[in-house]
């Protein structure tokens, strides 16, 4: 929490890389390509931010739950999709949220298991099985490896950067592998292949 509150509540402070505003939007584009058909859905998702993605999700779905634990994060978003009257939001860590069963369609999650032990990964993935209704999908999306720009950080003691394999052995239990790849920005621009998305369905 210490790490993402001295992050301003912009593009930049999501992104965290100079060329933000253009790979923001060559990443969106991406990302969201890769989803499934999202209209008249419920959506749960997970580290929001400033809502980058909540946009997109609130004109396609029924109802979106955005949900992260940075208060200024929360308020920026509730700010920038002002228009919606179809979202909900919710400042919490993700570890202390409690849902109905059978309450979502879709899940999505970027950039937020990097951020937790492999112990609180499996509840986390637990929970969700949990959330999702018959035949839900979660997508989710990290950086394997090294972190977004190509590299590891030496100060960064934050951020697990595991393999591609890791996750979805983790994701093995209760789900099935539809769909994953890896986001073209990033290989195009920083020569890093390793930011990777993946798409499961409720098992």
């Amino acid at each position: 929490m210490e790490f993402w509150e001295q992050k301003p509540a912009t593009l930049f402070g999501m992104v965290l890389n100079d060329e933000f505003v253009a790979l923001d939007q060559a990443e969106r584009v991406d990302i969201l390509s890769q989803l499934p058909p999202l209209e008249g859905t419920d959506i749960l998702e997970l580290g929001s931010g400033i809502g980058r993605y909540t946009f997109h999700f609130a004109q396609v779905s029924s109802h979106v739950t955005a949900v992260d634990f940075i208060e200024k994060f929360v308020d920026e978003n509730r700010q920038a999709n002002s228009q919606f009257n179809n979202i909900s939001y919710h400042c919490s860590d993700v570890m202390k949220l409690d849902f109905e069963p059978d309450s979502f369609d879709f899940i999505f999650m970027n950039w937020l298991l990097m951020y937790l032990d492999e112990e609180e990964i499996a509840l986390l993935r637990d929970k969700v099985r949990g959330w999702l209704r018959a035949e839900g999908m979660v997508f989710f999306r990290e950086s394997c490896f090294v972190g977004a720009s190509g590299r590891a950080f030496e100060s960064d003691e934050i951020t697990r950067y595991r393999s591609d394999a890791q996750y979805m052995q983790l994701f093995d239990d209760g789900f099935t592998l539809r769909h994953r790849g890896n986001v073209k920005a990033y290989e195009q621009r920083f020569g890093n292949p390793h930011q990777h998305y993946w798409l499961y369905q409720r098992a």
